[in-house]
Order: C-alpha cells, then structure tokens, then sequence
C-alpha cells in the first residue's frame, strides 16, 4: 500500500486494519468492488486516507449508492475524493447536495466535482456564507431547501 511508517497516516492505517478482522475488511473491499473498483484502485485510496475503510459496509454501500445513481459521479471520482465517503449522508451529504444541485440547475454554478467536494467539505459557517446566503437573492427558497432537503428532485 506503500506507506510511510514516519507518517501520521501510517499509524491510522494501522488502526483502522487491525480494528475489524478479515472477514470485515473483505466485505468493505467487496462493497467498493460492487461499484466498478478494482483493489488496486480501493488500496491507493486507503492509503491516501485510511478512513475510507473505517466507515460500516452499509454507509460505504449507501454513500456509493447516492453519489453515483443521484449525483452522477464515477465511482473512481469518489475514491479520488475519499473524504467525502465518510461524512453524514443525511446531516452534510444529501443538504449541501441539494444546494449545489439547485444552483448548478440554475446556471449560478458551475458543475464539477472539485466545486462539489468544497461545498462538502466546507465548515457549516463557510457553506452558508458562500453557497446559501450568497444566492438567496437569486433563490429566495434556497435556505429552506438546505435545511428541509427532500427526494433530492431539483425544483424549475
């Protein structure tokens, strides 16, 4: 996996591997791999960010789930991008989703995936500042969407 053992996430990996036992590990692999990953591609993320094998099975499964079938992304961007596997689908994820999606609808951004990992990654003061009250005039709604987000269905 090609790790420095002087670095910081050396010692993560360490922890997240030893924490669940074989079959676990096999199973994250394996819900990865149902999305189109080879194990070449899984291991260069983990040892990117070793996080990415922390997360349940489940949360890996519904994460890829929803960033490939509702956002569209390739499974390989995902990866790219590990950080964003592991935040609160329902608390961070599908709101700030909707928000960039409804903007993106509205010519107001522009869509790629470096502008949509920064709005997920983006402390919740910062997001609003920048992606909410920033464009209230031009989506009066906008507010209540981030934070009564629906079926992820993008309104006209």
């Amino acid at each position: 996996m090609g790790f420095n053992s002087s670095k910081r996430t050396f010692m993560v990996a360490v922890h997240v591997f030893c924490s669940m036992s074989k079959l676990t590990w096999d199973k994250k692999i394996h819900a990865y791999m149902k999305w189109g990953l080879s194990e070449d591609q899984i291991s260069e993320s983990f040892g990117k960010n070793p996080w990415i094998m922390a997360c349940s099975e489940e949360k890996i499964l519904l994460g890829m789930d929803f960033f490939v079938n509702k956002m569209g992304l390739n499974p390989a961007d995902i990866l790219s991008n590990p950080v964003i596997i592991m935040l609160s689908l329902e608390k961070r994820i599908i709101p700030r989703s909707l928000v960039y999606q409804t903007l993106t609808a509205k010519g107001l951004l522009r869509k790629e995936l470096k502008l949509l990992v920064r709005m997920l990654k983006a402390p919740e003061e910062k997001f609003l500042i920048n992606y909410v009250k920033c464009y209230e005039n031009k989506v009066p709604d906008l507010m209540k969407l981030y934070q009564m987000p629906g079926l992820m269905v993008v309104p006209n």
